[in-house]
């Protein structure tokens, strides 16, 4: 009896030595979250080549892959919506994008760009409730230009006629979202890297 309990004890030992080195091996594998804004950042950064070398398949994995990383930061899902947009999926923008604007309800750009895919959409209630959406925000931010450019987009839509766009209209929008996301994307990583550094200006 004596030797079964030895043997038992022996067992839960070494049971619970290996599921520390389980949790262990665990904790080191798993990324922390600087290091996985560092990889998303990266992948962000690629998809900018990718999309410039008009490989969009492989621009496309990138954001996805980088939305699944770190789903915290908006450029991903502004580039991945710009992407759409020149694509000219336009329904599929605009579905993406009123998801991504719940996920960011303080964004500008965000429903900047949802205004712009819903009016390439044809659907002009909802892009003029996003444009809407786009002014106050900037307003609140007291970003003048931005606002300004947001003000602009209403005052068209209100004017616009029912139904989609002229294809030259669209080739004009489908530009201003692009510029609209590269420079939010851009002035994300700005702010990200003078974050990451200190006050003496090295990292």
């Amino acid at each position: 009896m004596k030797k079964f309990l030895v043997f038992l004890t022996v067992l839960v030992i070494l049971a619970g030595c290996h599921g520390r080195e389980n949790q262990q091996q665990s904790q080191q594998q798993a990324p922390d979250e600087g290091q996985r804004r560092d990889i998303a950042r990266k992948l962000i950064m690629k998809s900018l080549t990718d999309l410039q070398n008009k490989d969009l398949k492989s621009c496309l994995t990138d954001l996805e892959t980088s939305i699944k990383i770190n789903p915290s930061e908006p450029e991903a899902y502004l580039l991945l919506g710009q992407v759409l947009l020149k694509v000219q999926e336009y329904d599929h923008a605009a579905d993406f994008l009123d998801m991504t604007a719940k996920t960011f309800p303080e964004n500008g750009t965000v429903f900047y760009m949802l205004s712009i895919s819903n009016k390439m959409a044809g659907k002009k209630l909802p892009a003029v409730l996003a444009a809407r959406r786009s002014v106050e925000i900037f307003q609140t931010q007291q970003d003048r230009d931005n606002m300004l450019k947001s003000a602009a987009l209403l005052h068209e839509l209100v004017d616009m006629p029912d139904g989609k766009p002229s294809p030259a209209k669209i080739q004009d929008d489908n530009t201003a979202g692009n510029q609209a996301a590269v420079n939010a994307a851009g002035n994300q990583m700005a702010g990200n890297a003078d974050a990451n550094q200190t006050p003496g200006g090295t990292d």
